[in-house]
């Protein structure tokens, strides 16, 4: 199990475009919660399965949330890995999300809305262990039922999830 807390000041500068070189400073205050709780186990050698509780919460400051005042997100994953000793192995993880939060709108602050989803994804991956264990090879996908949600995502240069069906390839090499 794993609890973190932030609590931030973010320092912002306003310039008001009648004094545009007289900008005002000021501080706002965030705070961000994450509590995680997980348990993996191997029944047997071939098979191992994994169980993973997130909760994620973010209360922002009115005066400039960046999109979100107030965020919660839960997420309860469950999944399966089979591993064959010819190398082959195989993962599905579906994953339950619900999210609700108070969000604002980009240019217009006062806008403010309240919204809410609750949805599955399924992830899924084939790979194959490379002779003498010199790495991966996988094939996979996610959201592999294309599901649509409405996910607010924190940070969009890093999805936590896919907004639609990714497939990948990934190698994964280890030299001795």
């Amino acid at each position: 199990m794993e609890f973190s807390k932030r609590d931030l000041t973010v320092p912002l500068v306003f310039v008001d475009l009648s004094d545009p070189f007289n900008p005002m400073n000021r501080d706002v205050d965030w705070n961000e919660y994450l509590g995680r709780t997980y348990l993996f186990w191997t029944p047997h050698p071939r098979l191992a399965l994994r169980a993973d509780y997130r909760f994620e919460r973010f209360d922002r400051d009115e005066r400039f949330a960046a999109g979100v005042r107030e965020l919660d997100t839960h997420r309860v994953l469950i999944g399966m890995s089979l591993f064959d000793p010819s190398g082959l192995s195989a993962s599905l993880t579906p994953t339950y999300w619900h999210q609700d939060g108070t969000f604002e709108g980009f240019f217009d602050h006062t806008a403010v809305r309240s919204g809410r989803d609750d949805f599955w994804t399924v992830d899924a991956a084939v790979s194959y262990r490379l002779p003498k264990r010199y790495g991966f090879i996988s094939i996979g996908a996610t959201n592999l039922f294309n599901e649509e949600f409405k996910f607010f995502e924190i940070d969009v240069d890093n999805p936590t999830i896919q907004p639609v069906r990714t497939f990948f390839v990934r190698v994964t090499l280890a030299f001795p």
